[in-house]
C-alpha cells in the first residue's frame, strides 16, 4: 500500500511537471491571471476555427470505416461506435457555434481542461477501429485502418497544436492504441508499422509543440504591444485629465490640430469649433476688457508664433466662462520634409493660482491656520452677501451647521495634538465633497459651517448633506490608532427659513440640535414644528418600547417573481406597526428609531421567527427574504438567532435569504464578514440591498459572501425615462453575472419596466406590477391565483397597484 501511494504521488508529480512544461510552451505558466485567461481564449478559438473541417473529416472517415467493415464486423458495434463519435462531434459543433455567436474574450483553466478531455475522448474513439478491426491478413482493410489512424493522428496534432496538452494526449493515445493493435495482431510482422507509427507520432508532437511555441510567442508579443499602447494612452489621458497642463498643436496656418477634451471643456466649445478658429483668437476674445499689460502679453505671444523659434513660459491672459485665467505657453516649431515651417506643438499650463498667490497673502487673516478653512470672520462676511446692498430679496443658499460627535473623547483619550490632526483630516474630506464657490468654515473647536450658494431646494441640500456625512464613514487613523468620527448637521435654506444672516444662523443652529436629538451622525432641516416633532418622537419611543409585547407588529410579504420562468420564487417579509392610535405607522418612521435605541434587536428576532414559520407553509421551491439591520449584526448574535429560527420553524436553510445594506459592510467589516460567512455556511442566502445607491464598491462583492444584488427602485424607475438609467441597470446585472450572483429589481410598477429588465436578463422582480405586500392570509390566494408571465406582460404601462 505504501509503495502504491509513493508511485501514485510520483505519477501525479510527473503529470504536474508535464502540464507546467506544456503551459510554458504556450506562455501561460508565468502570465498574470488576466493575460492567461485571454491566451486560453485564443487557444480555444484557434482550435475551434477548424471545427467545420475537422467535423467533415471525422464524419467522412467514420462513414468510410462503417462502409468497409459493414459485412465483416457486427453492425451493432459499428453503429454504436458511430453514435458515440457523432455525440462527440456534436459537442464540437455546439462549441463552434457558441464561438461564432459570441467569441469569448477570456477563458478559464477549466475550459482548457474540458478541451483536453474532449481531445482524449476523440482519441479513444478513433482507437476503436485499430483495436477491433485491424488485421494484417486483410491487406486492404489493414491499409485503410493504418492510413486513417495515421491521418487522424497527424491532422489532430495540427488542429490541436495550440493546446499542447490536448495535442499530446490525442497523439499519444492514438499512437498507443495503434501500436497495441499492431503488436496484438503479430508483433514481428507488424514491427515496421509500430516503428513508423511511433516515428510519425514523435514528428507530429514536435511540429505541434513548435507551432504552439510560435503561437504563444505571437500572443505574448501582441499582449505586450497592447499593454504598451494602453500604458502610453493611459499616461497621456491621465496627463490631460488630471494635470493642470494641456497639450496643443497647430498647422502652418495657426489652426488647432490636436484638441484635448479638457481644453474643449474649459472653453465650453466643441472640438470642431476650436479647430475652426485660429489658436491666437482664443486669447484675443477678451481683448476689450484687457489692461495694457495683458494686451502686451498677447502681442508677445503673437510675435513668437510668427517666428519659427522655440519659446518657453510665455504668459497670456484669457477669460474662461467669465473668469480671468492666466496661462503659460511653451512650444517648439514643426517642420515638413522640405524644411518649411509646418506649425507648432507645445504645452499650456494654468498659472492662475501662482499669480494669485501674492493677492492671497493679504487674506490669510480670513482663514483658519489649523485647517486652512475660512474662519468665523470670513464666514460672517460671506454670509452677509446673502442680501446684497439695495436688494430686497435674499440670495438663495443653504446654510449648514455641523460639529463632530463625541470629539471631546478624542482630545481626552489621545490628546489635543491628535485632536488637531483629526480636525485637519476631517476638513480635507469635507473640502473634497463640496462644490467650487461654496464657503466651508471652521467656526472654532469642532464646529463647522458651510454656505452652499444657489442651493434652492431641500433635495439639493439633502444631497450635499449626505455627501458631507459620507466623509465620516471611514475611520480617521492617527498614529496607527483608528478613530471613528461622526457628525450632526443642521440645515437652513434661504429665503425659506430666513432672509438675513442672523435668522439663518439661529435656525441652522436649531436644526443642528434637532439632528443631535435624532441620534447623531445625521442631518435635519429647520422646521417650524421642531419642538412638536421632538415630543412626538419621544412619545413614539415610549410606545415602541411595549409594541412587541402588545403584539402590534405584523409582517406583510411582497412576491418576488422569477422573470424568465414567470413563477413565484418567494416573498420579501416587510414589517408593519399597527399602532392603536396612529394607525399603520410607516417603517421609515419607526425603524430608524428602533435602530437608534437598540429595539430593533428583539423586533428583528421576532420578524425572522415569524417569517420562517410562515415560509414553512409555502411550496418547497419558494424562499423568504428578511431584512437584517447593521444594529442586529452588532448586538443581536445574528447567527444564533437565525439558527434558532430555522430550528423552531423547521424551514430549510436554503429557503431563507438575509438582506443587508452596505452600511453593515462599512462599519466593522471584519466582524460582518465573519458573521456573513457563518450564515452562508448554514446555507443561508445573502442579498445586498439597494445596491448602487450608497457606498457601492467591488471590494464588498469580492470580500463578502453575497449571493444576490438588489437593484434599487430609483434605477428601475429611470429605465425608460432617464438617460443612462438602463446602462446602470445593465452594468449591475453584468457585474452580478460575472460574479455568479442573482439580481432582484425592486419597485417594478409598469409592464415597460418589466420588459426592459427582462431584456437585460434580470433574475427576479418585485413591485406593484405583480402585487403590493400582502398579509400572510392572502399569500396562498396569491400563489393559487398567480396569472403568470404572460398576464404581466399583457398589462399596459400604467402602474398596477392591486394585482393579486
Amino acid at each position: 500500500m505504501r509503495t502504491n501511494g509513493i508511485a501514485s504521488a510520483s505519477t501525479a508529480g510527473i503529470a504536474a511537471r508535464l502540464n507546467r512544461w506544456l503551459d510554458d510552451v504556450i506562455g501561460t505558466a508565468d502570465a498574470d491571471a488576466h493575460l492567461a485567461a485571454r491566451i486560453r481564449a485564443q487557444q480555444l478559438r484557434s482550435v475551434l476555427r477548424f471545427a467545420p473541417l475537422t467535423l467533415t473529416a471525422n464524419l467522412f472517415n467514420a462513414l468510410l470505416i462503417v462502409f468497409v467493415f459493414w459485412d465483416s464486423e457486427p453492425p451493432w458495434v459499428l453503429l454504436l461506435w458511430l453514435a458515440a463519435l457523432t455525440v462527440a462531434m456534436r459537442s464540437t459543433l455546439r462549441a463552434w457555434r457558441r464561438d461564432q455567436a459570441s467569441p469569448p474574450a477570456r477563458a478559464s483553466e477549466r475550459a482548457i481542461r474540458r478541451a483536453v478531455l474532449h481531445a482524449g475522448v476523440l482519441a479513444l474513439l478513433w482507437s476503436v477501429p485499430s483495436l477491433l478491426f485491424f488485421t494484417r491478413a486483410e491487406a486492404d482493410s489493414a491499409l485503410l485502418v493504418t492510413l486513417i489512424s495515421g491521418g487522424m493522428m497527424c491532422a489532430g496534432s495540427f488542429v490541436l497544436a495550440n493546446i499542447p496538452r490536448a495535442a499530446v494526449l490525442y497523439v499519444l493515445l492514438l499512437c498507443a492504441s495503434s501500436s497495441l493493435a499492431f503488436v496484438v495482431d503479430h508483433p514481428v510482422r507488424n514491427l515496421d508499422l509500430v516503428v513508423l507509427m511511433n516515428f510519425y507520432a514523435a514528428l507530429a508532437l514536435a511540429c505541434a509543440i513548435a507551432s504552439a511555441r510560435t503561437f504563444g510567442a505571437r500572443l505574448l508579443a501582441e499582449a505586450e504591444a497592447e499593454r504598451q499602447k494602453q500604458l502610453v494612452g493611459l499616461l497621456l489621458h491621465d496627463f490631460e485629465a488630471h494635470s493642470s497642463d494641456w497639450l496643443w498643436d497647430t498647422d502652418r496656418n495657426g489652426f488647432l490640430q490636436h484638441v484635448s477634451a479638457r481644453l474643449a471643456e474649459t472653453f465650453g466649445r466643441s472640438l470642431d469649433e476650436l479647430r475652426a478658429q485660429p489658436f491666437i483668437e482664443l486669447f484675443a476674445q477678451g481683448g476689450r476688457d484687457m489692461n495694457e499689460a495683458e494686451r502686451d502679453a498677447l502681442s508677445a505671444l503673437a510675435a513668437h508664433l510668427m517666428q519659427p523659434v522655440p519659446f518657453r513660459d510665455v504668459q497670456v491672459a484669457l477669460v474662461v466662462e467669465g473668469e480671468q485665467r492666466w496661462w503659460a505657453l511653451t512650444a517648439k516649431p514643426l517642420f515638413d520634409e522640405g524644411g518649411l515651417h509646418a506649425g507648432w506643438r507645445g504645452v499650456c499650463s494654468d498659472i492662475t493660482d501662482s499669480r494669485r498667490a501674492a493677492l492671497e497673502m493679504s487674506t490669510l487673516a480670513n482663514f483658519d491656520s489649523l485647517t486652512g478653512l475660512a474662519n468665523r470672520h470670513h464666514f460672517r462676511n460671506q454670509l452677509a452677501a446673502i442680501r446684497p446692498p439695495g436688494s430686497e430679496e435674499a440670495r438663495p443658499c443653504a446654510l449648514y451647521f455641523f460639529d463632530l460627535d463625541d470629539f471631546k473623547n478624542v482630545n481626552d483619550s489621545l490628546g489635543h495634538a491628535a485632536g488637531d490632526r483629526v480636525l485637519q483630516l476631517v476638513s480635507q474630506r469635507l473640502q473634497e465633497r463640496i462644490r467650487a464657490g461654496d464657503v466651508l468654515s471652521r467656526l472654532g473647536g469642532d464646529e463647522f459651517a458651510l454656505i452652499c450658494w444657489g442651493c434652492r431646494t431641500p433635495e439639493c441640500a439633502a444631497e450635499l448633506a449626505q455627501r458631507l456625512l459620507d466623509s465620516f464613514t471611514s475611520p480617521v487613523v492617527i498614529d496607527g490608532v483608528s478613530v471613528q468620527i461622526g457628525s450632526s448637521i443642521g440645515i437652513a435654506l434661504a429665503p425659506q427659513h430666513g432672509g438675513d444672516p442672523d435668522a439663518l444662523l439661529k435656525n441652522a443652529d436649531m436644526a443642528l440640535y434637532a439632528a443631535k436629538a435624532a441620534g447623531r451622525n445625521t442631518w435635519r432641516f429647520f422646521e417650524q414644528d421642531m419642538d412638536e416633532r421632538a415630543r412626538r418622537r419621544l412619545s413614539m419611543h415610549s410606545d415602541l418600547l411595549g409594541a412587541l409585547e402588545r403584539d402590534e407588529f405584523e409582517l406583510h410579504y411582497q412576491p418576488q417573481i422569477h422573470m424568465r420562468r414567470g413563477r413565484v420564487a418567494g416573498f420579501e417579509a416587510l414589517i408593519r406597526w399597527r399602532h392603536p392610535q396612529r394607525g399603520l405607522v410607516s417603517p421609515g418612521e419607526f425603524i430608524p428609531l428602533a435602530e437608534e435605541t437598540g429595539l430593533i434587536v428583539p423586533i428583528g428576532r421576532w420578524a425572522l421567527e415569524q417569517a420562517c414559520r410562515a415560509a414553512v407553509r409555502w411550496p418547497d421551491d419558494m424562499h423568504v427574504a428578511v431584512n437584517v439591520s447593521a444594529v442586529q449584526f452588532a448586538r443581536g448574535a445574528v447567527v444564533e438567532v437565525v439558527r434558532d429560527a430555522l430550528a423552531q420553524s423547521g424551514l430549510a436553510p436554503d429557503r431563507l435569504e438575509i438582506e443587508v445594506t452596505e452600511s453593515l459592510l462599512i462599519h466593522d467589516s471584519a466582524a460582518a464578514r465573519d458573521t456573513l460567512s457563518a450564515l452562508r455556511a448554514l446555507g443561508i442566502g445573502i442579498a445586498l440591498d439597494d445596491f448602487g445607491t450608497g457606498y457601492s464598491s467591488l471590494a464588498y462583492l469580492r470580500s463578502f459572501p453575497m449571493t444576490k444584488l438588489k437593484i434599487d427602485r430609483s434605477f428601475v424607475t429611470s429605465l425608460n425615462s432617464e438617460e443612462g438609467g438602463g446602462a446602470i441597470v445593465r452594468a449591475i446585472i453584468n457585474l452580478a453575472e460575472a460574479l455568479r450572483l442573482d439580481t432582484t429589481a425592486e419597485g417594478v410598477e409598469t409592464a415597460a419596466e418589466w420588459a426592459a429588465l427582462a431584456g437585460k436578463d434580470c433574475t427576479y422582480a418585485q413591485g406593484y406590477l405583480m402585487s403590493r405586500p400582502l398579509p400572510e392570509p392572502q399569500i396562498a390566494v396569491f400563489i393559487d391565483g398567480w396569472r403568470g408571465l404572460d398576464a404581466v406582460q399583457a398589462e399596459d404601462s400604467r402602474p398596477l397597484r392591486a394585482v393579486g
